[in-house]
């Protein structure tokens, strides 16, 4: 997505059915941020935007039994190491 500040977002989604055991966030390892570097540089530069801003988002659902889901939206979640 792009931002208003036209800032390109990628955005992983996790989803769950609970958290009993652990929270969605602890799916997004440091080997899931090198996967999502490297997908995003590989978008960046086949359509030759490698010097526009960019981000990653974190979106995590928690699905509930009875009612709405839990939704959490994480801007900047996290900044890529070089």
């Amino acid at each position: 997505m792009i931002d208003t500040d036209g800032s390109l977002v990628f955005v992983e989604v996790k989803t769950r059915a609970n958290e009993d055991f652990s929270p969605s966030e602890s799916a997004i390892t440091k080997a899931k941020k090198t996967r999502m570097l490297r997908a995003a540089r590989y978008f960046l530069s086949t359509h030759q935007i490698e010097d526009r801003p960019f981000r990653f988002d974190v979106v995590t659902i928690v699905l509930a039994d009875k009612g709405s889901a839990r939704i959490r939206h994480y801007e900047n979640a996290f900044v890529p190491q070089a």
